[in-house]
């Protein structure tokens, strides 16, 4: 399924679409703004920055209550993530 992205409109903001159950949900300006709304939404105790950020780096799902969320951003952001990342981890080995 192709799932519709976001483009960022400037280096701050790192859009984050919301699907579920492959149905869009809500388009959120920030990462956070993303959290905070899927907190309220799914009455969930921790807000779910973790479900998020796989969703949009590794293209995981997240199943909470028998529903299935998926998450996409800017291709450019999830590049520049995927690089740091890879940043990262060079400089520990």
């Amino acid at each position: 399924m192709c799932l519709r992205t976001p483009k960022a409109e400037n280096r701050r903001e790192k859009p984050v679409l919301i699907f579920k159950d492959g149905e869009e949900l809500k388009e959120c300006a920030t990462i956070q703004e993303a959290a905070k709304f899927l907190k309220g939404h799914t009455f969930c105790r921790a807000m779910p920055y973790r479900p998020i950020m796989n969703g949009i780096i590794c293209d995981e799902t997240w199943i909470y209550e028998g529903s299935t969320y998926r998450f996409t951003t800017d291709p450019e952001v999830k590049k520049q993530k995927l690089d740091a990342m890879r940043n990262q981890y060079r400089d520990r080995f």
